[in-house]
């Protein structure tokens, strides 16, 4: 496919290409994932469905055991620094933090203003485990069977509502689940 073809010869390989394509089961679907350039544990796939190392090793996929980051280099141990925003010296800036993973982080200048600005602490975490721990409060990506779980008068049923749907709250989680309309009386 790297090189030039006239009009006439394009015209006549792409319809064979896309047949072996299809019959293959490869046509719109994405590059195979063992063609990546990048290690499983790189990609946003791996938040979304993560995997051990021995579980994309044994699909025949990439994984990186050496992730890009300096380590070692902090010049302010995590014991050093206040828990009080107010406390941290203005020179925080110039710092390399470093994380319970133990690669090194430093802190933006704007960054610390707005910490001073919430009277948040410093943070001892890399930017990349604070976006895992963001991560790690989603609800899994899966749908579970579930019924309403509204009783109150009033919401167009009697009893308990009879609507079925599909969420992301599995059963065993202590919220209450409502479908939109039961949900839309309540709030409203």
């Amino acid at each position: 496919m790297n090189k030039q073809y006239s009009e006439a010869e394009y015209k006549k390989i792409v319809p064979k290409l896309v047949a072996k394509m299809k019959a293959d089961g490869e046509y719109g679907e994405f590059f195979p994932v063992e063609y990546s350039p990048y290690g499983y544990n790189e990609s946003t796939a791996s938040e979304y469905y993560p995997l051990s190392r021995e579980e994309v090793l044994a699909k025949g996929w990439r994984w990186q055991d050496d992730l890009p980051g300096t380590r070692g280099q902090e010049t302010l141990p995590p014991e050093n620094i206040s828990d009080t925003i107010q406390d941290v010296p203005a020179t925080i800036e110039q710092e390399i933090l470093a994380c319970q993973c133990g690669k090194n982080y430093k802190l933006i200048p704007q960054e610390v203003v707005f910490y001073r600005q919430q009277n948040l602490p410093i943070p001892r975490f890399c930017p990349f485990c604070r976006h895992l721990e963001r991560i790690a409060l989603r609800n899994p990506r899966r749908l579970y069977h579930r019924q309403c779980m509204c009783e109150q008068s009033g919401h167009q049923h009697t009893g308990k509502c009879a609507v079925e749907f599909e969420t992301t709250y599995a059963p065993d989680r202590p919220e209450r689940v409502y479908c939109e309309t039961c949900y839309q009386k309540e709030i409203y």
